[in-house]
C-alpha cells in the first residue's frame, strides 16, 4: 500500500487525466524490480479510479495530506475524507448504450450549448461530477464542440486511446448487426479523433501518431475510405499510444 500512496503521490498531477488510473498500472510495470516477478494486483485499477473520483470530487487542498488520511481510513476501514455531493444522487455510471443514445442526439449538431449536454446527461442520471470533471478536461465554455466531448466520453468508457477509439467505432457503425471487430469510421473522423485524444493525453509523440494514421491511411483506402477496428487491433501492426 505504501508504494501504491507514493505512485500516485508522484503522479497526482495526472489525475487531470481520465486515463490516470491506467497509466499508473503502466507505470508500476515499469518500476525496478528487485529480481523477482512482480504481479500487478488485480484489485489496483478498481482502487485507482475510486481514488481519483473520490479526489475529484473532494478538491483537497493539500492532495499529500488529504491522500495520507484516504488510505489510512481505507485501510482500517473508517468512513473516507471524502466530499459528498447532496444536491443530486446519482447511482448510474455512463455506459456504451447511454452514449450511443447521446451521439444520435447531438452528432449532426456540431456545436452544442452545454445547457443541452447538461440537460441530457442528468436526463440519464449520470454523476454531475464526471461531467464537470470531462468539461475541464475539454477546458469547454458554453458552446461544446461535441466529437470532442464525445471522445473524452470514449476515453473515460476505454482507458486507453486503442479502446476510446473502439468504442467510437463500435458507436459510429449503424449497421446493429456489424460486429465490434468490423466496426468502422471515415477516416478522417478517425484521424481528428486520434489526435484529439492523443494531444488531450500528451504523452504520445507526434512522430507515433504521424506512423499510426499513415499505416491506417493506406489500410482505409482498400476500405472505401474506412477504417475498422481489426485495422488497429492488432498492436504488432500499428500502435496508437
Amino acid at each position: 500500500m505504501l508504494r501504491l500512496a507514493l505512485l500516485i503521490l508522484t503522479h497526482w498531477h495526472k489525475i487531470q487525466s481520465i486515463e490516470f488510473h491506467y497509466s499508473c498500472i503502466t507505470l508500476w510495470s515499469r518500476m525496478p524490480q528487485t529480481g523477482t516477478h512482480v504481479a500487478i494486483p488485480p484489485e489496483l485499477a478498481d482502487i485507482l479510479k475510486q481514488f481519483t473520483k473520490d479526489a475529484i470530487r473532494t478538491q483537497p487542498k493539500d492532495i499529500v495530506q488529504w491522500a495520507t488520511e484516504y488510505f489510512r481510513a481505507w485501510s482500517q476501514g473508517e468512513p473516507l475524507p471524502v466530499r459528498h455531493i447532496s444536491a443530486r444522487v446519482s447511482t448510474t455510471d455512463l455506459t456504451l448504450e447511454v452514449l450511443t443514445a447521446m451521439h444520435l442526439q447531438f452528432s449532426e449538431k456540431g456545436t452544442v450549448s452545454k445547457q443541452e449536454v447538461e440537460s441530457a446527461w442528468r436526463g440519464c442520471d449520470l454523476p454531475d461530477d464526471l461531467f464537470a470533471h470531462l468539461f475541464d478536461v475539454g477546458c469547454f465554455a458554453e458552446e461544446i464542440d461535441w466529437i470532442k466531448f464525445f471522445a473524452l466520453c470514449c476515453s473515460y468508457l476505454g482507458g486507453t486511446i486503442k479502446n476510446a477509439l473502439t468504442h467510437a467505432c463500435c458507436v459510429m457503425t449503424s449497421d446493429p448487426a456489424c460486429t465490434p471487430h468490423d466496426a468502422c469510421m471515415p477516416f478522417e473522423t478517425f484521424r481528428y479523433l486520434y489526435a484529439y485524444l492523443a494531444a488531450v493525453e500528451g504523452e504520445v509523440p507526434h512522430s507515433q501518431v504521424n506512423r499510426a494514421l499513415a499505416y491506417l491511411e493506406v489500410q482505409a483506402k482498400v476500405n472505401n475510405g474506412m477504417v475498422k477496428v481489426s485495422d488497429f487491433d492488432n498492436g504488432r501492426k500499428v500502435h496508437l499510444g
